[in-house]
């Protein structure tokens, strides 16, 4: 069951054929006398807060029903084996008043790790999987920035400033678990028109509440073909000269990545889910719904140079 649709990669999207509604923050009250300030953040420091890094550790949709209960259970498994790495990196902090930074300037993409193999990182019981990771680091060309302000001018929660887009992908550049060799950049799910919020825990160490919303355009699901293996258990067997054939999308697969590759948006539409949203440009597409936390990740564990598959130092 792993493999139906081998959909680890698209972090814990929600794909639906009606916009979902933001679901509000629980409301927070900053005790600005002093006292406990548990939740609040007020204990962030904005000088320290730069350069802090943080991937994501907590993956989750809470519909369609048909989809939640077999693919979270997969994209924790993903989440916990470092095969999905999701990765935040604070660019520059600005202190703010009655909240804690007026301004959050963050680096947001996929992120891969070394050792680069095996998918699955062998690590002894009882022991976590990321013990065995040495450093983690951004995947070439597939970051964006993003800028964040006070979502509630008195809380520590933080929305992004204007849509975004963001890049889905699992695996080193040169191994990846998607086979998309006609989307720009290829082997990526690319998501736009993206909206994003987070919020902290007291020391800044943790995100929480994490929530996306964006669209997939259908043209661009279409192109992306997933493995119905386990990770790396798939062959790549292109076919020199094959082309995208709009009608036949897992034929194109099969010759565009293997046999064992089917197109998502074949999948997608045979769970009968229709297009929801429109891109700036008025292209059709499905809304793509993710709630996530991230853990903050060790300075000595991030390299600062992005690269294929975290070997450049």
């Amino acid at each position: 069951m792993r493999t139906f649709l081998g959909l680890a990669v698209v972090m814990t999207l929600t794909f639906a054929c009606v916009k979902v509604q933001e679901p509000a923050f629980p409301e927070v009250v900053i005790n600005v006398e002093g006292g406990d300030s548990s939740g609040t953040c007020l204990k962030c420091d904005a000088a320290a807060m730069k350069g802090r890094v943080f991937r994501v550790t907590r993956l989750e949709i809470d519909e369609p029903d048909a989809f939640a209960e077999i693919l979270n259970v997969m994209w924790q498994g993903d989440v916990k084996n470092n095969i999905l790495n999701v990765i935040i990196v604070v660019d520059d902090a600005v202190a703010g008043t009655g909240t804690a930074f007026e301004k959050l300037s963050l680096t947001l993409g996929p992120g891969w790790r070394e050792p680069k193999m095996p998918y699955v990182l062998p690590a002894p019981d009882g022991e976590d999987t990321a013990d065995m990771v040495t450093d983690y680091c951004l995947l070439d060309g597939l970051s964006l920035n993003v800028d964040m302000a006070p979502y509630h001018g008195t809380q520590c929660q933080f929305k992004s400033t204007a849509p975004t887009s963001l890049y889905f992908h699992s695996g080193p550049r040169d191994a990846p678990l998607i086979c998309s060799p006609d989307n720009q950049p290829k082997n990526n799910i690319p998501i736009s028109d993206m909206s994003i919020r987070m919020s902290f825990n007291d020391d800044c160490t943790a995100v929480k509440n994490g929530f996306l919303l964006g669209c997939i355009t259908m043209d661009a699901a279409d192109r992306i073909c997933m493995c119905m293996g386990s990770p790396g258990t798939c062959e790549w067997n292109n076919q020199p000269g094959a082309t995208y054939q709009p009608d036949t999308l897992d034929d194109s697969c099969h010759l565009a990545c293997g046999d064992e590759w089917l197109s998502f948006g074949s999948i997608i539409r045979s769970f009968g889910l229709q297009a929801g949203c429109l891109t700036p440009e008025g292209t059709k597409g499905y809304f793509v719904q993710a709630f996530f936390d991230a853990a903050m990740i060790p300075a000595t564990k991030f390299n600062k140079v992005s690269s294929n598959d975290c070997q450049s130092h």
